[in-house]
């Protein structure tokens, strides 16, 4: 477990220019190259290591040469593979930053095979500090840290970079997406069709561009009596990306989703600003259904205690916590703390984020 911390100005400051940088863009090397420069001042590593691991067979590792690594462990991370210590250790420990010496003593780093087999292709590995981030639907993200003298990380160092995760898997499960999606709507309307999503295209003044097909059935059963544009956009959709057009990137952290709730079903519309290219800049708007009332993946409710479970299974169900509270007959700050720890446990970050998750593993296969 990372023990909380606390950042004097220039850190904070620091920690804010990076997770900024991350949401500047949508395009994961330019969102490194961004982030580059306040990361390496906020952590001073030699070099820097992220990969992309997609379910498969065999699985695929995809090396990000934007974060820095040396082109020498690219090369021959193949051979390096079955004996990487760093890889088994946070594979046990998703989304927790590990330190070298969480994982294995001095000691048995150098005696390992890793550490020998780096060393006589000219990199050291004499402190590294790592997390596998679990970005989506068996989509993970490593991020490792090196240092090639003997200089470890420190404990703030750690908590700092456990600060930044949240950061990361939000970028890159965003870029993720857009990447594998935006090369046209095509693309879009399959990846919609694969994973249950409708969408909208429109311009940061709220323009549309393009809709996927089954969207307009969608607004119609949803917002057949809401106050709605010519284009038939609801008013409070507009009404929310120009607030967020204005918002800066931190701050849309929890504002870039809404939902909606109409007898057995619930409808979440995500906010995404889209890549840069020619003309206005334009966001995404995913609409996704939900039935209201559902059960609790058996793959979420083994992680959780029992009362957790129930309580899991009632945010499911769209429940607030003053519902759950009442539902489950506990104080409301009792519900809070559930929710906190569920968080915490199933690694999200938000509702909207426990809500995918949810949504994913009750795709049929």
């Amino acid at each position: 477990m990372v023990a909380s911390i606390r950042l004097n100005s220039r850190e904070f400051l620091l920690t804010h220019d990076v997770a900024l940088a991350l949401h500047e863009s949508k395009h994961l090397p330019d969102m490194l190259s961004q982030a580059q420069a306040p990361l390496a001042r906020l952590i001073p590593a030699d070099y820097w290591a992220m990969c992309i691991v997609t379910p498969g067979r065999p699985v695929e590792y995809q090396w990000i040469e934007e974060a820095g690594a040396p082109n020498e462990l690219l090369a021959q991370y193949e051979s390096l593979k079955a004996n990487d210590f760093v890889l088994q250790s946070v594979v046990r420990q998703a989304d927790t930053v590990l330190r070298d010496e969480e994982m294995l003593s001095r000691r048995a780093l150098e005696h390992s095979l890793l550490y020998q087999q780096s060393r006589e292709i000219g990199v050291n590995l004499e402190q590294v500090m790592a997390v596998l981030l679990n970005i989506d639907a068996g989509v993970f993200c490593g991020i490792t840290a090196y240092r090639d003298q003997r200089r470890p990380f420190s404990r703030k160092e750690q908590g700092a970079m456990q600060l930044l995760s949240r950061h990361f898997k939000v970028a890159i499960r965003n870029s993720h997406i857009l990447d594998s999606a935006l090369t046209g709507y095509r693309l879009l309307e399959a990846l919609g069709q694969r994973q249950g999503f409708e969408f909208i295209i429109l311009d940061a003044a709220a323009s549309e561009v393009h809709r996927s097909r089954r969207a307009s059935e969608i607004l119609d059963a949803w917002f057949a009596h809401a106050p709605r544009t010519r284009a038939g956009l609801p008013r409070s959709f507009v009404d929310r990306l120009k607030a967020l057009v204005r918002m800066d990137h931190l701050e849309r952290d929890g504002s870039d989703t809404v939902e909606f709730h109409q007898n057995d079903q619930s409808l979440h519309v995500t906010f995404i600003e889209l890549p840069p290219h020619e003309g206005p800049r334009q966001w995404g708007l995913f609409l996704n259904e939900f039935p209201k009332s559902i059960s609790l993946p058996i793959q979420l409710a083994r992680q959780l205690t029992e009362r957790q479970a129930a309580v899991a299974e009632a945010m499911a169900n769209n429940m607030n916590t003053d519902q759950i509270a009442e539902a489950l007959r506990m104080k409301p700050n009792t519900a809070k703390v559930h929710v906190r720890d569920i968080y915490g446990r199933l690694k999200c970050v938000s509702r909207a984020d426990f809500m995918h998750q949810v949504a994913q593993l009750l795709k049929p296969v």
